[in-house]
Formats: structure tokens, C-alpha cells, sequence
């Protein structure tokens, strides 16, 4: 409900300093209804913003408190916090998973390795024809390696941005 005071406050008192402007541009003439709009359009902005704030002068000096603008920066502070926490969370994500594909990359080149010596062990000891071991290598010779590298260079830039 305050909101909508607020809200409304702020629309009426705007319109009616709005309209003595409007007629003092168009006409050049402001008279005594253009000095009672004024002062209610005023009045009307001016509680609408002050009922908000909180203007205390002591001995002690001057403290202003602006509840909707302390509200704000509040929100601002929990929303800030939640988005490190994700960011950490992604982090720590990513870095489990360069871990986890790294592992991969390595059992993938030892097992490429141990696969290759098989076949040229097979092609040693005439097991199996000629044809059948290209057939069988070729896949395992041209399949894309994992360059850590690289791998490692993407995961920094992610942590950067």
C-alpha cells in the first residue's frame, strides 16, 4: 500500500507542476491557480520522497537515512554475494572437469599407444593380413588428441572473464 502512495504521490505532484509549466509555456500567464498548483505539486513530490528519509540534526552532527535507497544497496549486496557464490561454484565445477578430461586425454594416449604396439606386434607375427591391421589402425592413427595445453590456456581464460 505505501507503495502505491508513493507511486501515486510522486504522478500527481508531477502532473500538477507539469501543467502550471505547460500553461506558463504556452501562455506566458501563471497567476494565483499556477501558484496553488505549484505548491501542491511540490508538496506532493516532496512527501512523497521525504516519507522515505529520515533527517536528524543532534549535537552530536547531522545522519540522513534513506530507507528505500538503504533497501536498494541491500539488494544490491545480496545479489553481489549470491553471483560470487555462483561464480565459485562454476569454478570449482570447471576446474573438476578440466581434471576429468585431462584423465580422459591421458588414458585416451595410453590406450591409443598400447593399441598401435598391438598392431604392429599383429603385423610382426603375420597374425592377421596386411590389409586387415590398415583397416584397424588407420581409425586409431588419425583420431584427434586432447592438447592440455589448450585445454589448460581455456580453463584460465574462464576464470579471467
Amino acid at each position: 500500500m505505501n507503495e502505491l502512495v508513493f507511486i501515486v504521490g510522486l504522478i500527481l505532484g508531477s502532473l500538477a507542476m507539469l501543467s502550471v509549466c505547460w500553461v506558463w509555456v504556452r501562455k506566458q500567464v501563471f497567476g494565483p491557480g499556477g501558484g496553488v498548483l505549484s505548491f501542491f505539486g511540490v508538496l506532493l513530490v516532496g512527501l512523497s520522497l521525504w516519507s522515505r528519509a529520515s533527517v536528524e540534526l543532534t549535537p552530536d552532527g547531522f545522519r540522513a537515512e534513506f530507507e528505500r535507497l538503504q533497501q536498494e544497496i541491500n539488494q544490491v549486496v545480496r545479489k553481489s554475494e549470491q553471483i560470487s557464490q555462483e561464480v565459485a561454484a562454476v569454478a570449482e565445477v570447471n576446474q573438476l572437469i578440466t581434471r576429468e578430461v585431462e584423465v580422459v586425454a591421458e588414458n585416451l594416449a595410453v590406450n591409443k599407444t598400447q593399441f598401435l604396439e598391438l598392431t604392429r606386434a599383429l603385423n610382426q607375427r603375420d597374425v592377421l593380413h596386411t590389409d586387415q591391421i590398415k583397416r584397424l589402425a588407420q581409425p586409431v592413427e588419425t583420431m584427434p588428441v586432447v592438447d592440455l595445453q589448450k585445454l589448460e590456456s581455456a580453463r584460465l581464460n574462464l576464470i579471467r572473464e
